[in-house]
């Protein structure tokens, strides 16, 4: 079958997003053999390889790797933090700067998640100390693009759940059988007023280098919280063993073109966090303690 338009666009993204190396990154390498040979990766969508997700409102994270000069992301010797600052380019504000922290699960590449908030639409420069080069990344306004925001309500949709399927088939490709995260419909939890963790992704055909391992942090966080909030699994693909990628309803709604993605909400059904890309551990247990 052929592949519709959204899903062509959405790959191609996320091939991008997974692609970005030094070469694209770089504009300023330094020719000294002596001089710093890392440089910033993007594993997001920055709005010039792939439709951005940043718009002018608080809490926007980008979480980036580290570019080895072969141009591919190490994941030895790689430090517990880097210090980054962002500036508006047509103003030279700047509007960030500080130190990241290492992330990432054991046995997946390393991320330093930079969280800014701009307040005015436009392009931005990031730098490193002691990294070459900076990236640019394409800040919008809000009512430009149709992704998710903190602050925002929670979108309410039905979600295929272990009773109705909704023609999801499978409702979960975690490698080892279905999770146990599809007892509730989004709707249903957001109806009963109880705190929301909601995950949009799909473990067999995760496409980014990045994305670790989402779901199993979320099954064990479940296991801890499982009274306090209604931790759902969403799906991408409709059938996706069958060859059949069209997307799941979920996609639109939420306005996404990419996953892994977390949103979080409280019992008023209001965002308190998002984690978009890239999540470990540590972002997860903090983004759910937001509500519990």
């Amino acid at each position: 079958m052929v592949a519709n338009k959204f899903l062509l666009s959405r790959r191609q993204a996320l091939i991008s997003i997974a692609g970005f190396t030094g070469g694209i990154v770089l504009t300023n390498c330094a020719n000294d053999k002596n001089s710093q040979t890392l440089s910033l990766g993007a594993r997001f969508a920055d709005g010039y390889q792939a439709p951005t997700v940043f718009t002018n409102s608080p809490g926007q994270r980008a979480p980036y790797t580290l570019i080895g000069e072969e141009g591919f992301p190490i994941t030895e010797n790689v430090p517990n933090s880097i210090d980054l600052s962002v500036t508006e380019i047509s103003t030279g504000e700047t509007i960030f700067d500080g130190e990241i922290s290492r992330h990432g699960e054991p046995g997946v590449i390393p991320y330093f998640p930079l969280i800014f908030s701009p307040s005015r639409p436009g392009e931005y420069k990031v730098e490193g100390k002691n990294l070459n080069g900076h990236h640019k990344i394409l800040v919008v306004e809000q009512s430009e693009i149709n992704l998710v925001q903190l602050g925002q309500k929670m979108r309410s949709i039905k979600t295929p759940t272990f009773e109705d399927n909704l023609d999801v088939k499978p409702i979960c490709t975690k490698s080892s059988g279905v999770c146990p995260l599809h007892k509730i419909s989004l709707d249903e939890s957001l109806e009963k007023s109880l705190p929301t963790a909601l995950l949009v992704s799909t473990p067999r055909f995760c496409q980014t280098d990045v994305c670790g391992p989402a779901l199993e942090i979320l099954i064990k966080q479940s296991e801890i919280l499982d009274e306090e909030l209604s931790i759902i699994h969403v799906e991408v693909f409709k059938e996706p063993e069958k060859q059949n990628f069209s997307t799941t309803p979920i996609i639109g709604v939420l306005g996404l073109n990419f996953e892994p993605s977390l949103i979080v909400a409280n019992a008023e059904g209001v965002i308190t966090s998002i984690l978009n890309f890239a999540m470990d551990s540590k972002e997860v247990s903090e983004a759910l303690a937001t509500v519990v």
